[in-house]
């Protein structure tokens, strides 16, 4: 069995949260959780710690630099198919220097900020985020 770790984190900016689309395509292959709304974040390289994991995917996917504050949520599932164990651990994060989001169309094709999920309305959320924003109350 293999165990997989992954870091993301939920960037808030003034009250408002970064969120991310997924691509349906990512690479040529149908992407996990197509037209989804997400937030930033992917697998933890080999010698490398999740918290550097999740600033660097911040850089890669959104083009911020950021602060990691805390870790708010963790969750694993075990994916047969794969024989993998998948854990994720999500950061709370603040833009230390703000630039242009730019977004890799192969895995992303937009962005928005909110301040809740209400403000996306009858769009695709991946689940966990669902579940962190009903703890936060957001």
């Amino acid at each position: 069995m293999t165990v997989k770790l992954i870091a993301h984190t939920l960037i808030e900016k003034d009250g408002k949260y970064l969120l991310i689309k997924r691509s349906k395509i990512k690479r040529g292959l149908p992407n996990v959780y197509p037209s989804y709304w997400d937030i930033p974040g992917g697998s933890v390289e080999e010698n490398e710690l999740p918290r550097e994991a999740a600033l660097r995917e911040a850089m890669e996917e959104v083009n911020q630099k950021i602060r990691i504050d805390k870790i708010i949520h963790e969750d694993s599932q075990f994916d047969a198919s794969q024989e993998t164990v998948f854990t994720r651990l999500v950061y709370t994060g603040r833009i230390m220097e703000q630039h242009d989001i730019i977004l890799d169309p192969e895995e992303h094709s937009d962005f928005v900020w909110i301040t809740s999920l209400k403000d996306l309305e009858d769009e695709l959320i991946v689940p966990y985020l669902i579940d962190i924003f009903a703890v936060k109350s957001i």
